[in-house]
């Protein structure tokens, strides 16, 4: 299960500890008293290390919680944490849990989780992990069997070429004790709730539900989280409660962020979208066809003001707008800019593609698969619109130089930005954190004010090329005004800090 990143990336900043050896602990597990290791303490007490070549187990600390840490010189160099000794014989059953990630150099190492029933017995894999991904976070759970008085398990740290192994948030419990939910999943998002799960062991009366910092008790998972606002983050977490009195340790936390609301297009309020909004796609979904590799948000590292880019070699990503409701619109069209530059004759793939909803199947727009080295503005004429279209931009690379898209108008034909080319329109000051002047070479007209879902937020009447705007009352973020008169339409990206 992937979460969202906590403690990990805040590891290249951080130290180790190291501790060659201690007095040899049997610590017992009973009903009423599991085993929780998050090494908050700076030290790995009770637990030892076993190397080969320049491999070792160390506490890492920093700004966030600690974690053990595995790193190593050579490809080839092991070092196996073992655990203190459980004694397990007082339980019918035990759960195993703990929270992983690995940073990937050249290569990926390997992590193999094992268990062993005493000293003398070989070690048993639970199971074996190798993943280049440390800004997130992966939690595994295990039943525990041949439980015994001698009981350890360990983790296996091989070097094949990567630069780290982090674990954290070791749990062992009897199945009759009140355990840490684990496996925190959030499903059927929806712009207004979404679906909130996680592990059971049966011993539980309720849980305490922490959601963005708000707790309540409920008695029965999956919960259902209602009057949720579209396109925001939430985070939540949980712990069990049981008979007795007795209560677990609080989850991981997860997050995870709804989805936008179906966003309404008309002939006086397109949608348009630069992406200058966020250093991440707002309202807008990446999909991996193949490959580890998607679509990103460039600000402007490689082309000045931020695009839509995509380049990983080999691979396949879809770019997917929000539901747009397009019914109403006169003659709507989708324009776009894109750019594919060529690598030694070798040019990336873009198609574009419409659906009439999320679960229809694509319908091909267009076809790019020749060299573009500046700009080019494209316009397609959008056919059956619906109230949850979509548009949809593959990105396929063959190496070449990435395909990059900016400047998205979902519209009126008559709207269209570059059909008015002698529209010009200036706001000041802009960046605003109220106030604005807009001026204009239009003389009578209107002026619009949008949010990045289409939504009007103001509006005012443009007398003798100008009109004053009072938008003090905006969150901030970015926002698209638009002015219309007797000579066209034009727009420009407006900014309220």
């Amino acid at each position: 299960m992937k979460l969202k990143k906590f403690t990990f990336t805040t590891a290249l900043f951080c130290f180790f500890i190291t501790f060659s050896s201690f007095a040899q602990c049997v610590i017992t597990i009973t009903d009423d008293q599991p085993y929780f290791e998050g090494f908050e303490s700076g030290t790995m007490e009770c637990w030892t290390v076993e190397t080969t070549g320049g491999g070792n187990w160390a506490v890492m600390t920093g700004t966030g919680s600690n974690v053990v840490a595995f790193s190593q010189t050579n490809v080839g160099d092991e070092a196996r944490l073992i655990s203190p000794t459980f004694d397990m014989s007082e339980i019918g059953g035990a759960t195993f849990s703990f929270s992983y990630a690995m940073m990937g150099l050249y290569d990926n190492d390997e992590l193999v989780v094992s268990y062993r029933t005493s000293e003398a017995d070989p070690w048993h894999d639970l199971g074996s992990y190798s993943l280049n991904d440390w800004t997130n976070t992966y939690e595994e759970t295990f039943a525990l069997t041949d439980l015994t008085s001698t009981y350890q398990i360990s983790f296996l740290g091989r070097a094949n070429g990567g630069y780290y192994i982090f674990i954290d948030n070791i749990e062992i419990a009897s199945s009759g004790s009140c355990a840490r939910p684990v496996s925190l999943e959030a499903t059927d998002i929806t712009p207004f709730s979404a679906l909130l799960e996680w592990s059971t062991t049966g011993n539980e009366t309720s849980w305490t539900l922490d959601f963005n910092g708000h707790q309540m008790t409920v008695e029965d998972q999956p919960y259902l989280m209602e009057n949720l606002e579209p396109n925001t983050d939430y985070t939540f977490m949980v712990k069990a409660n049981c008979d007795n009195g007795m209560e677990s340790s609080w989850s991981l936390p997860r997050t995870f962020k709804t989805s936008c609301d179906v966003i309404v297009v008309t002939d006086d309020m397109p949608y348009f979208d630069d992406f200058e909004a966020s250093d991440e796609f707002v309202c807008w979904q990446d999909l991996i066809i193949s490959g580890d590799g998607g679509w990103v948000v460039d600000p402007g590292y490689l082309i000045l003001n931020n695009t839509a880019f995509f380049i990983w070699l080999n691979e396949d990503a879809m770019l997917i707008s929000a539901p747009l409701d397009i019914s109403s619109v006169t003659n709507p069209i989708l324009e776009f800019k894109h750019k594919q530059r060529a690598i030694s004759n070798q040019v990336d793939y873009l198609f574009v593609g419409y659906r009439t909803s999320p679960t229809e199947e694509w319908t091909m727009l267009g076809t790019y698969t020749d060299a573009a080295e500046d700009w080019e503005t494209v316009t397609l004429e959008l056919p059956e619109a619906s109230t949850m279209y979509q548009i949809g931009f593959e990105a396929f690379s063959n190496g070449a130089d990435g395909v990059y898209v900016d400047d998205v108008f979902v519209g009126s034909s008559i709207l269209a930005v570059h059909d008015t080319p002698t529209v010009t329109v200036n706001v000041n000051p802009n960046p605003t954190t109220g106030k604005v002047v807009v001026t204009s070479n239009i003389s009578e007209g209107e002026v619009v004010v949008f949010d990045l879902m289409g939504r009007q937020v103001a509006f005012g009447e443009v007398t003798k090329g100008r009109v004053e705007l009072d938008l003090s009352g905006l969150v901030q973020g970015v926002y698209v005004t638009r002015i219309t008169g007797e000579a066209g339409t034009s727009t420009v990206k407006l900014v309220k800090e």
